[in-house]
């Protein structure tokens, strides 16, 4: 596994290795102290399978750090699973984190058993936003919502194959402009953000989610502690 940490700390940076390493013998890891450094260091490597990136860089402050990294990925066709390190995790700042296509989000306070356990589940397919952060953050809009669709609606695990990719590269970190790109490559037709959208709708509903679908849909696959890989 080849991964990259962007934090202008080095003591943050190096201890960050150490964790990374001890969570997944071998890995190779690289450090970025700013975005630009982390852009030419991408620019000269291969592919790389994880970045964990800091909000608060010299070059770049806040949620306008994943922005800029995520449209340079994109720009430079990089795809990246990218979880945010931060030293904070207000619900606002965690669901626009969710919202621009992070894959995680881990508080620098944690333990290195919720780290190695924040790592293994975003590779596995899954989505790590801190218990806390999901308690103040409701996906579905009350439980009166939640108790209406477990008595109406499918059950959350009924998506169809079609939903189960769409989720599966949300947790992946697509846009939904990727994400129907994706689906037009399998399809060999043209695919609408719109349809993304849509489906991505139709996901919220069997989760229970009611507000917020992209950032209530990650939050309920993190809470449940969902797994998703794309099919062929």
């Amino acid at each position: 596994m080849r991964c990259l940490i962007v934090d202008d700390h080095p003591l943050s940076r190096d201890g960050t290795a150490l964790a990374l390493r001890a969570a997944h013998a071998g890995a190779d890891v690289m450090q970025a102290a700013s975005l630009n450094e982390s852009f030419a260091l991408l620019a000269d490597t291969g592919h790389v399978d994880l970045v964990l990136l800091d909000l608060g860089l010299g070059d770049s402050q806040g949620v306008d750090t994943l922005i800029r990294f995520k449209a340079w990925c994109e720009a430079h066709d990089r795809d990246v699973r990218i979880v945010v390190l931060s030293g904070h995790a207000e619900p606002a700042l965690v669901r626009a984190v969710v919202n621009e296509c992070a894959t995680g989000f881990i508080v620098k306070a944690s333990s290195h058993a919720v780290f190695q356990q924040a790592i293994a589940l975003t590779l596995a397919g899954g989505v790590y936003i801190p218990a806390q952060a999901l308690r103040d953050m409701p996906p579905s809009g009350g439980s009166a919502a939640v108790a209406m669709s477990e008595a109406t609606g499918p059950s959350p695990l009924q998506l169809t194959p079609r939903e189960h990719n769409v989720a599966a590269f949300l947790v992946q970190g697509y846009t939904y402009k990727r994400i129907a790109r994706e689906l037009e490559r399998g399809d060999g037709r043209p695919v609408s953000e719109h349809t993304v959208r849509a489906h991505v709708g139709h996901i919220a509903w069997k989760l229970g989610v009611v507000e917020n679908a992209k950032a209530g849909v990650m939050a309920e696959i993190a809470r449940r502690g969902l797994r998703f890989v794309p099919t062929a």
